[in-house]
């Protein structure tokens, strides 16, 4: 997983994510910190941001913002 700090990164669509931005504060061997440009709620609970694993990071952000031109 090539990205760095700093980088903010795009939830995709139709995730828990989509339509936030996640600026990526830290990372490790295994896991990415992030943190958001507003509060989101993930399983009932509101987060700021979050340290998840590289593989649900790829599956949940991409660099690419996602315009939706049709609605």
């Amino acid at each position: 997983m090539r990205h760095g700090i700093g980088e903010i990164w795009f939830g995709r669509s139709g995730s828990v994510y989509e339509g936030i931005q996640a600026r990526i504060e830290s990372i490790t061997p295994r896991n990415v910190q992030v943190s958001y440009d507003r509060i989101v709620q993930v399983n009932g609970s509101q987060l700021a941001g979050e340290v998840m694993s590289k593989k649900r990071f790829r599956e949940m952000f991409d660099r690419a913002q996602q315009l939706n031109l049709f609605g």
